[in-house]
């Protein structure tokens, strides 16, 4: 079955919550199985599904006769679970780009000024703060990212492998330094 114009036209099929849950999912992609197994993924029930799909029950009887179907069908948690550490790494690095924007933005505001003209407070602050990050090791930990093994950036396994790079604010700063701990912390 090929998705219909009006079934395309009703549900957000480039919507990248549901192409990137249906990128997850062993099947072809301009099918709508791939549709209802992408909104499965994405956390909606199987009515919910249906309905988004515009399909009956009785559809969904019919695709439970097909083997394939079925245990794509039992493997809806592990596609959550993966489609959760793609949006993860997608809002990460959406995050990212949105800073060195704001890094690129303050620089070259600083670079601008006129003879007589200085920065705002914030914006000197700012730039205070940006200069510590632009350093050989804050390169390192970024390349470690970019390159993040074959299966993309892990954040997890980044952490493991780079102990001496962890920073936790908030009240406390937690500092770990080649397996020696240290903790600054404020009496709450």
């Amino acid at each position: 079955m090929v998705l219909t114009p009006e079934v395309a036209e009703n549900n957000p099929k480039g919507s990248p919550e549901v192409s990137i849950a249906s990128s997850l999912i062993p099947w072809s992609r301009d099918d709508e199985r791939a549709l209802y197994f992408g909104y499965r993924a994405s956390g909606l029930s199987v009515r919910e599904t249906l309905h988004m799909i515009q399909r009956s029950k009785p559809w969904l009887s019919l695709q439970r006769h097909d083997p394939v179907f079925v245990d794509l069908e039992h493997r809806i948690p592990e596609f959550r679970r993966e489609l959760s550490k793609e949006y993860v790494e997608i809002e990460f690095f959406r995050n990212f780009r949105l800073i060195l924007e704001k890094d690129h933005q303050i620089i070259q505001r600083s670079l601008n000024l006129k003879k007589d003209e200085t920065l705002s407070r914030q914006d000197q602050e700012y730039l205070i703060k940006l200069r510590s990050q632009y350093s050989p090791t804050q390169i390192q930990i970024l390349e470690a990212i970019v390159e993040g093994g074959k299966g993309g950036f892990n954040f997890a396994a980044f952490v493991a492998e780079h102990p001496d790079i962890i920073q936790m604010s908030r009240t406390d700063t937690v500092t770990v330094s080649k397996g020696r701990k240290s903790e600054e912390a404020s009496d709450d």
